[in-house]
């Protein structure tokens, strides 16, 4: 019966569009791993001299697993390395979800208009895109973006350059 009552919800996820779901689960997938997941940007927002993009983690893995908490983010230069302090986490961790395969989980990560800044405390900088480090993850995984800036100095006493959120579905 178990696997009659997956196989339902399953389908049912695949019609609903494809997105992560937040369920209690009696047997606990596990842990989403970078060589299992794919990663794109989705929709973009703008408020306030913050553009918003949604950082869409899909899952290709050959059986579901999960994710729960935030994505480490960070921007990074052609050559991979950190420009300027890591995201900051807004909100809460969220519930665990359950991503099977071929779903995606969603993370919005908010990009400060560096011109904002103080120049002589920014030391505004090109990069190449962001590095993501999915939760619970070492292993990190890139989105390129064009004509991006960031912050290479410590800009966090007048706000933070990148935020972001936690995973949901």
């Amino acid at each position: 019966m178990r696997f009659v009552s997956a196989a339902v919800a399953a389908t049912a996820l695949l019609l609903a569009g494809g997105t992560a779901t937040a369920q209690p689960v009696e047997t606990q997938a596990a842990t989403c791993t970078s060589v299992d997941l794919d990663i794109e940007f989705g929709r973009v927002d703008g408020a306030a001299g913050t553009t918003y993009r949604e950082v869409l983690l899909v899952n290709r893995g050959i059986t579901a697993c999960a994710l729960r908490g935030f994505p480490g983010v960070s921007y990074v230069d052609s050559n991979g390395n950190q420009v300027g302090a890591a995201a900051v986490r807004v909100g809460d961790p969220g519930p665990l979800l359950t991503v099977a395969h071929g779903s995606t989980a969603v993370s919005v990560v908010g990009f400060a208009q560096v011109d904002n800044f103080d120049p002589d405390v920014c030391h505004k900088t090109p990069v190449w895109g962001i590095k993501v480090f999915p939760p619970d993850e070492t292993a990190p995984l890139y989105l390129p973006m064009t004509d991006q800036f960031g912050c290479a100095g410590d800009v966090s006493p007048f706000g933070n350059q990148l935020t972001v959120t936690s995973v949901r579905g």
